[in-house]
This record gives C-alpha cells, structure tokens and sequence, in this order.
C-alpha cells in the first residue's frame, strides 16, 4: 500500500521539480525525514512563501540516508538536486550524513492549490509542514478536485 505525502520546499527549488529540461530528481533533507516513506509512494510538492501553494506531485524511487560525501556523489555533484556545491555545502555543515529522496514522475498541477484554499478546506489554522505530513483520503481528494482547475 502506499502513502501520499505533503512537504514544504523552497520555491525556487519546488518548480525544480517540474522544469521540463533537467528537473530536480532528488530532494535533499537533514536529520531523520521521511523514514517511513517507501518506493511508489507520492509527495505533494507545497511551495512555501511567497508562492504559498501546492505546485505538483511526485512519485518516490527510494530514500537513503548517505555521509555527506556519498550524497554529494550520488546527487551528481548537485546537478540532480539543483544545488550548487557552495549551496549543498552550507546545507550540510556541521553534519556527517544527509537524507536523498529519490522522485520521478513529476506532475505540475494545471491549477497550483493557494494557502487560503487549502486553509478554507482544512480549517483556518491549518499550517504547512515543517518536515512532512501523511495527507488523509480526505485531503487527497480535496487536492485531486482543487488541482485538476474543475
């Protein structure tokens, strides 16, 4: 079975994913995220602010967690994530090992999900992860309707 996520990501490096010549394939995260995300689950891309909205959706090839070395590596020198080494560097001082999410798949919503909608569906006081959150049936479906522009 698998799980559909939601995670807050930069805006710059949130439409990475959808960019249609070499898109961001790899999210790259700090500490323990996502230890219970597996291969085909999903994660919904959620803009943080100024954009404030969910661009898209992405399917996972794999996680792992890597020394800061290997990651760099198998992120191909940044390039997969989008990163420059100055960037991937900074990120990653003072820390021995990094997590790599692996996507593909990438899914550009045709109409991106504003803050003050998903606030309107899932109560005003509703706030974006600040690592990652399992979305329910419900709001699966909310952002299934709300995304496809009907």
């Amino acid at each position: 079975m698998t799980n559909t996520y939601l995670i807050s990501v930069r805006p710059t490096w949130a439409s990475a994913f959808f960019l249609d010549r070499s898109p961001k394939t790899i999210e790259l995260r700090k500490g323990k995220f996502g230890t219970s995300l597996k291969p085909g689950d999903t994660i919904v891309i959620y803009a943080t602010l100024p954009t404030a909205e969910l661009l898209g959706i992405v399917r996972v090839l794999k996680r792992q967690s890597l020394t800061v070395d290997r990651l760099w590596r198998a992120s191909e020198q940044g390039k997969l994530a989008r990163v420059s080494r100055a960037q991937f560097h900074d990120y990653y001082a003072q820390q021995e090992s990094g997590i790599g999410v692996w996507v593909e798949a990438a899914e550009f919503f045709p109409s991106p999900i504003a803050l003050s909608k998903l606030r309107q569906n899932w109560g005003h006081r509703w706030q974006p992860p600040q690592q990652i959150q399992q979305l329910t049936h419900e709001q699966i479906a909310f952002i299934k309707g709300g995304a496809s522009g009907t």
